[in-house]
């Protein structure tokens, strides 16, 4: 997985390729979780290997739990093929305010309506 953090006025934007790792994505977890944003754009609409297995989610549902701050507020931009709200639903009854949305735009507008 390659991943670019990039920040502009309203967000801090994360961008994802390449294909899907379980370590590297529990990492991605895990500094994003320390990063002073109020609001965090996960861009995965370019990664590959997104279908799966629910063993996997889980274990990401745990990670993300451990790692990301309550205070600040994800979207998720996921391949649209893939999109499950397992982990989403999970981490909202941990209180995360996280959402999942298959385009970019839809994940801004979003993030920007809690604001």
């Amino acid at each position: 997985m390659d991943i670019k953090f990039k920040r502009d006025q309203d967000f801090l934007y994360v961008d994802v390729v390449g294909s899907f790792d379980l370590d590297s994505f529990i990492t991605l977890l895990r500094r994003i979780g320390s990063e002073d944003n109020d609001m965090i754009i996960i861009d995965a609409t370019d990664l590959q290997g997104t279908d799966i297995s629910y063993d996997i989610r889980y274990e990401l549902v745990v990670a993300a739990k451990e790692y990301l701050n309550e205070e600040t507020k994800y979207a998720v931009v996921w391949p649209p093929k893939d999109i499950n709200n397992f982990i989403i639903s999970n981490l909202n009854r941990f209180g995360v305010t996280i959402q999942i949305f298959p385009k970019l735009a839809k994940a801004k507008k979003w993030l920007l309506s809690l604001s």
